[in-house]
């Protein structure tokens, strides 16, 4: 659970992070998703795709406790709950447009789950409780992506499985800087954004997959999952220009089970 002091530290990113979110019109009475989006139908198509490959993975996993982390309007978490799952929906934001509160919208419909104000790099759960913890295009808002992967694993089951889907992943580093350099530029000028809150998310590397994994002692599948024609054109074209875009595969770390 936040503290007031942790909370109030956070204000100047969530209004920053609402002020893109709001202008690029993102949540609010965009909400039956991923399969019915009302605006950003391309990047939703991508993140269909993603979703459907991690239902094939979480849906059939024995019940127990899941959380989804970063979740947002809960659009996912409701997910959670019809596949069985005792569902925890967490995030930093509470608004009603794009945080928590617009969550009540699944929950009136007869969802089950609750909804707790925390940060991902200190979750508010004993040890060995989780079966499933889910980061879904949220994991590259962490201000420490080892330490907050060590938190995910501490809560864990032994046997369990931490899912990162829809954070970008660049195959170096290069072009994850060059993204980020543009962002900020972007961001200043559209909206008056300091570089350092722009820097707020990040991105992954395949290899800093692989190091995040032997650090924390995870087991780690990647699944590159197919993100359709107009997608892969682009990364086609970006790797003819030396510019290679971000992917999008599904992460799947798993808890070793001889593990506590």
């Amino acid at each position: 659970m936040l503290t007031d002091t942790d909370a109030r530290a956070l204000e100047p990113f969530i209004a920053a992070y609402e002020k893109v979110r709001n202008d690029e019109h993102w949540g609010a009475d965009d909400l039956d998703l991923p399969f019915h989006p009302r605006r950003h139908r391309e990047i939703w198509e991508i993140r269909r795709r993603t979703f459907q490959a991690f239902q094939q993975i979480a849906a059939p996993l024995a019940p127990g406790y899941a959380i989804d982390i970063g979740a947002g309007n809960c659009w996912m978490t409701r997910y959670l709950d019809r596949w069985g799952f005792d569902s925890i929906a967490i995030d930093v934001n509470i608004g009603s447009i794009d945080g928590l509160a617009a969550g009540k919208k699944f929950i009136d419909e007869g969802s089950k789950f609750l909804r707790i104000r925390s940060a991902m790099e200190r979750l508010p759960f004993a040890t060995s409780r989780v079966r499933l913890a889910a980061s879904n295009a949220s994991f590259h808002y962490a201000s420490d992506f080892r330490a907050s992967l060590a938190e995910f694993k501490r809560v864990l089951t032994p046997g369990g499985l931490i899912a990162i889907l829809d954070t970008p992943v660049y195959e170096n580093a290069a072009d994850g800087e060059r993204m980020m350099a543009e962002r900020v530029m972007d961001f200043r000028r559209r909206y008056g954004i300091s570089e350092e809150m722009s820097r707020k998310s990040a991105y992954l590397t395949f290899d800093m997959i692989t190091g995040l994994a032997e650090q924390t002692n995870l087991d780690v599948q990647v699944h590159h999952v197919w993100p359709g024609w107009q997608r892969k054109y682009e990364e086609i074209r970006g790797r003819l220009a030396g510019r290679r875009v971000a992917q999008f595969p599904l992460i799947i770390f798993e808890k070793r089970s001889d593990e506590e």
